[in-house]
């Protein structure tokens, strides 16, 4: 149990901390490589989760933002829906990326409130088989104490800016993870990329439910 909630922890710091929104009528620093790249993140992400007083409608955002500008959403969104992706129309996937996105942050911007006082370093860069693609190994140290986590960001160097493609915990690649669980349910369901769409559909209201309440009351 306790090694569950040290990865969805893991999982909810990797996802918020990849670039927060810019500010408005400011420069975004240019990275110099994908170790600053990712640096410049984890930093960013510590000060994001000191603030405790942050809503929720703000975290989720912020969460948007980061999640457009730090990661390659569209390609990691169409990557997970496997070999559904060549049978599905074009509207299909466009609509599930869409809800995709909307998943994600509604999943993950609930995590803010479980960070306090997190160390996020990066150890080392290393070069893969691909010429744009470098891994960042970074270490997760939980304010109480306890183990570190190793956590390995897969960037790609897109020539003007810096793309995480996937997030490997303790070894284990996020997004191949999803890609089998999405595929998983798009074979029990008819093969149809619609069916996966509607299932995250029917997650959200779940997820928002707590937050329309909070609104209203």
């Amino acid at each position: 149990m306790k090694s569950r909630r040290l990865v969805l922890a893991c999982v909810g710091l990797i996802l918020m901390g990849a670039l927060m929104a810019p500010v408005p009528g400011t420069a975004q620093v240019a990275d110099k490589d994908p170790g600053a790249f990712v640096t410049r993140l984890g930093n960013q992400t510590i000060d994001f989760l000191s603030d405790a007083a942050a809503p929720q409608h703000l975290r989720e955002d912020r969460l948007r933002g980061l999640l457009r500008d730090g990661f390659a959403v569209e390609r990691i969104g169409r990557f997970v829906l496997g070999k559904y992706r060549r049978t599905a129309s074009e509207q299909s996937v466009d609509e599930f990326v869409d809800v995709f996105e909307d998943y994600i942050v509604a999943l993950y911007a609930k995590q803010f409130s479980r960070f306090s006082g997190e160390t996020f370093t990066v150890e080392q860069v290393v070069k893969t088989r691909r010429p744009k693609d470098s891994m960042v190994k970074t270490k997760i140290i939980p304010g109480g104490g306890g183990e570190a986590l190793k956590v390995e960001f897969q960037v790609r160097n897109l020539g003007d800016e810096f793309k995480i493609l996937d997030v490997r915990l303790e070894g284990v690649s996020m997004v191949l993870a999803q890609r089998d669980e999405f595929s998983a349910y798009i074979g029990n369901n008819g093969g149809k990329v619609e069916a996966l769409t509607a299932a995250l559909r029917k997650r959200l209201v779940t997820l928002t439910e707590p937050t329309a309440r909070a609104t209203t009351q």
